[in-house]
């Protein structure tokens, strides 16, 4: 009885991410145009809806974060590695229909990150970071997609900027791209609408992002009819370091707990695409 009771109370009090469950004061909800900056233990946001600069509480979530029974992880995602660091990462991805029924959350992105980490597959490293631009179903709305961009750490917690719908059939732009040293810019961009939701984010770990991907990850996706039909596409990605184009050499992975059919098909090193069924 005390288990099922704690697991309701993580419920009541820790929200999805797309790197697991957090609890509520580590997860941080800020306005599109925010700087996020890490400063010792103390993590730092400022925008003017804000009143100026505000402090985030302390999060230790090493010790707190957890995968529920309903993540399922990343239910296919292709990698590449490029040394010692990515300075951007920029493409374009396809929202498809939606689920027949609603997930409990369906994430898909491209992502970059310090360290080569999948959720539920490897050991959890000590020191972690990705920044991505997502497309989430169901919205924070309840119904339809809707993009977001999140930088997500083991030990500054999760932020995440306030959302902007889309439909299918929309076309998504994600660009990650260095600024200079440690600080990078993270944008989702609704190219039918031109809404924006960006972040600026600064800290010494984002000094090095060798590891790029593109991901379809699921909270609750038991069986097809929690996937959608018709197919995702990323395309037009491009990458590069030290001013110069990279050429990625795209691997393909499925979750050792395959999702109804979820595949990633590499076309070229532009261009990625997912069936589901």
């Amino acid at each position: 009885m005390l288990v099922l009771f704690s697991l309701f109370l993580l419920g009541l009090l820790a929200k999805r991410t797309p790197f697991g469950i957090f609890p509520d004061e580590c997860v941080h909800k800020v306005p599109s145009g925010s700087f996020v900056e890490n400063v010792g233990d103390f993590t730092f946001v400022t925008h003017d809806a804000l009143g100026g600069r505000i402090r985030l509480p302390p999060c230790s979530t090493v010790e707190k974060r957890q995968f529920p029974a309903d993540y399922d992880g990343w239910l296919a995602y292709t990698s590449f590695e490029h040394k010692p660091t990515l300075d951007a990462f920029l493409g374009s991805f396809s929202v498809p229909n939606d689920p027949e029924s609603s997930p409990d959350e369906l994430y898909i992105f491209t992502g970059l990150q310090n360290v080569n980490w999948i959720p539920k597959v490897d050991p959890e490293p000590q020191v972690f970071d990705i920044i991505q631009p997502v497309l989430q179903y169901p919205s924070d709305s309840g119904s339809g997609w809707s993009v977001k961009s999140w930088y997500v750490t083991l030990n500054a917690g999760v932020l995440y900027t306030d959302e902007i719908s889309c439909s299918a059939k929309d076309i998504i732009f994600g660009n990650m791209t260095r600024l200079e040293g440690n600080d990078w810019y993270i944008a989702g961009v609704n190219t039918r609408t031109n809404e924006v939701a960006a972040l600026t984010v600064s800290h010494t770990v984002l000094r090095l992002q060798p590891w790029a991907y593109t991901t379809v990850e699921c909270y609750g996706c038991s069986d097809c009819s929690y996937l959608p039909t018709n197919q995702l596409s990323f395309t037009k990605m491009s990458l590069s370091a030290g001013g110069k184009a990279v050429t990625p050499t795209w691997k393909t992975y499925q979750t050792p707990n395959p999702k109804c059919h979820t595949t990633a098909h590499v076309v070229s090193a532009q261009e990625v695409y997912y069936t589901f069924q």
